[in-house]
């Protein structure tokens, strides 16, 4: 498990004062994916590097079941780090070693005996799909394939925490969600607490079990992934669950967020019973996320019913909704 409390990163350009990170709070317990996003200069790569001690926090700790690595002395850093596996975008390998020899490479740096980090990198390979590789170099692989390496690398010194950087952005989308699978079903099988630092809501909605959204160093929404897309309106909820932007063109319309219980009639069925009127969708989408369906939806309203008794009797049903366009409400 990995616990991160008041985590403060600040850079100085002269006497200009920069919060990389002000404040960041969060848990991932073992056998769970926790997923950080936000745009470009967020903080979420200087989170890494704070969590992995390759920079140190301004304040605050970062917990590995219980120990704070940010009261580790230098002299005691390189054990302390074995905890953690690092992956990166690229998998950097070196392209001198066998593919083998990277995976047994933490294990020399930590003085195992030859023998044991072999059959070590041996073992791992198999674990990531491919057992036969080890005497081929990294050129000889693909991208997806030397990414496995640098997974089964992560592992070799059997860390308690796999701290993921962008893992996937350079792949294409099949070999995409083929690592996301790997990631997935190794947090259950290794026992892993793993954070994956991501832009791209598919990896999000593929592996994660919890999220957070990072902006200027702040944690701006955090929770389950069922429970911040079950926040209607929320940031976090409208980037998982997408939808086009409306057409002006197109008249009066409502947003819609429920979940689907089985054997349930939707609300928006329930709506049109209601009100004896058909609600035409005209944007829409469901994912089954973190053990429930979320419908997301754009419906459109005829113009003798009047949008806000519209939207009250969906809420009351216990939908989200809104109008599409608030100056159109009548």
């Amino acid at each position: 498990m990995i616990t991160v409390t008041d985590l403060k990163k600040v850079y100085y350009q002269g006497k200009r004062e920069i919060r990389a990170l002000d404040g960041v709070t969060l848990s991932v317990p073992a056998n769970s994916v926790h997923g950080i996003v936000g745009q470009s200069g967020a903080g979420k790569s200087t989170l890494v590097r704070c969590l992995a001690m390759l920079d140190r926090p301004t304040s605050g700790t970062v917990e590995i079941n219980g120990a704070d690595l940010t009261a580790v002395h230098a002299a005691e850093l390189r054990a302390a780090r074995r905890r953690l596996g690092l992956v990166f975008q690229h998998a950097n390998l070196f392209d001198a070693r066998t593919i083998l020899g990277n995976v047994a490479y933490p294990l020399e740096l930590a003085r195992v005996p030859r023998t044991e980090r072999e059959a070590k990198a041996v073992e791992l390979l198999g674990l990531v799909g491919l057992a036969d590789a080890g005497p081929a170099y990294p050129a000889q692989l693909s991208g997806g394939q030397r990414q496995r390496v640098g997974i089964a690398r992560a592992l070799a010194t059997d860390p308690d925490v796999l701290l993921c950087d962008e893992p996937t952005s350079a792949l294409d989308p099949r070999t995409t969600d083929e690592i996301l699978d790997l990631i997935a079903s190794l947090k259950a099988r290794v026992g892993l607490a793993v954070l994956v630092i991501t832009h791209e809501m598919h990896v999000v909605k593929r592996i994660c079990d919890s999220v957070t959204l990072l902006e200027d160093g702040l944690v701006v929404e955090s929770g389950r992934l069922g429970e911040v897309v079950g926040r209607f309106g929320g940031r976090l909820s409208e980037a998982l669950l997408a939808l086009p932007a409306p057409d002006p063109a197109s008249g009066r319309s409502v947003e819609v967020l429920d979940s689907v219980p089985p054997n349930d009639v939707a609300v928006v069925t329930r709506a049109e019973r209601h009100f004896a009127v058909e609600l035409p969708v005209v944007a829409g989408v469901v994912e089954s996320l973190d053990g429930t369906t979320f419908r997301r939806q754009r419906v459109a309203v005829p113009d003798r019913l009047d949008v806000s008794e519209l939207v009250g009797f969906l809420r009351a049903g216990g939908a989200g909704a809104r109008p599409s366009d608030p100056e159109a409400v009548r």
